[in-house]
């Protein structure tokens, strides 16, 4: 089982309006392991998705190993 620990988000270019980059930190654990993955998009769900995916995939990896 994967379980999601903490989710960040932070805006790393607050300036630039409606061009700002978002950056999405995801901490996971499977109950053994703990790890963090990340996503930048300047879309908010983009970024989101981005983090979930490799945190899934990289617990699956961590699953089968």
């Amino acid at each position: 089982r994967i379980h999601l620990i903490d989710f960040k988000v932070r805006v790393l270019d607050s300036t630039a309006d409606t061009g700002a980059v978002t950056r999405v930190l995801i901490d996971s654990t499977n109950g053994d392991d703990t790890w963090t993955t990340i996503g930048v998009s300047p879309n908010i769900i983009e970024a989101s998705w981005m983090a979930l995916i490799d945190a899934v995939v990289f617990g699956l990896l961590l699953a089968g190993s």
